[in-house]
């Protein structure tokens, strides 16, 4: 890193404000199993859990509505899944999930609607650690969900979240779609990746973290493509999307890597919230 970036990075990290201890109780409290405290009763139990379940459910939904409409715009407004190869895979990810074909068609008139503006927008932070964070959402209107974004940040002991601007800089965005390592040997996969037109191919573990796939990458909208290719070359793709791959990386302690891991999955469950992206190792 040149001696320019290098400033650059230790002014913006000197910019973190200290995590509050009352903060800190505040993010481990959200934890707790609210069926711990259900007083016993089973229908309680019963309900909190299908609540639960649900709020997982339409956050699901939405986030596959915002891919149909992402699918279409990026790709001439086609509606045709006969034509339009990502919104293809994409509606076979909405049945695979169980999406309502009302929902589906609702999705595909807003993303050919002129009034609806939705688009991809960033927002960044600076989190435990000095870890530097990027917050991807799909909005219509930017600066409503950055105020939204905002008191959302301060319940759970972010001290600022700001648009996007010197933060991004240290990530590359690039389009990503995986297969099982065990499936082909480095030779094959280093061939497929010129196949499928990508850019590079590595060795990776899953959006799960639970297998060893090798990762093919693109382009950030290329991603769908790529899925097609790998399909219908007989793979079955693990994982797809599009992710910030940050140039320098950040080491943290085990405290701050189980606080930055409760932020992330409480800002990933908020609506329109599409990822958040870290530099942390």
């Amino acid at each position: 890193m040149s001696v320019t970036n290098l400033v650059r990075y230790c002014s913006l990290t000197s910019k973190l404000s200290c995590f509050t201890t009352r903060s800190l109780l505040s993010i481990q409290s959200s934890n707790c199993d609210p069926r711990r405290y259900a007083g016993h009763a089973h229908w309680q139990n019963i309900a909190k859990t299908k609540s639960a379940n649900d709020q997982l459910k339409g956050r699901i939904i939405g986030k596959l509505s915002t891919k149909i409409v992402t699918s279409i715009r990026q790709n001439g407004n086609v509606t045709d899944p006969q034509y339009n190869a990502i919104l293809r895979a994409t509606l076979e990810e909405c049945r695979k999930n169980n999406m309502p074909k009302e929902t589906i068609d609702r999705a595909i008139k807003r993303a050919i609607a002129q009034k609806d503006n939705t688009k991809q927008t960033l927002f960044e932070f600076v989190g435990p650690g000095r870890a530097f964070c990027i917050i991807e959402m799909m909005t219509e209107n930017p600066k409503r969900s950055f105020n939204y974004l905002n008191k959302s940040a301060a319940k759970i002991g972010i001290p600022e979240i700001a648009k996007s601007g010197q933060i991004a800089e240290y990530f590359d965005q690039r389009g990503y779609a995986c297969i099982e390592k065990a499936d082909i040997t480095e030779d094959k996969a280093t061939e497929l990746a010129i196949e499928i037109n990508a850019e590079e191919v590595i060795e990776a573990l899953d959006d799960d973290g639970e297998r060893t796939v090798w990762k093919f990458l693109g382009p950030p909208t290329f991603y769908g493509q790529m899925k097609v290719n790998l399909t219908q070359r007989g793979f079955t793709v693990t994982c797809d999307g599009s992710e910030f791959i940050p140039k320098v990386t950040v080491p943290l302690n085990d405290r701050d890597k189980a606080l930055l891991k409760q932020i992330i999955a409480m800002l990933e469950e908020l609506e329109q919230v599409e990822g958040v992206h870290t530099n942390a190792a």
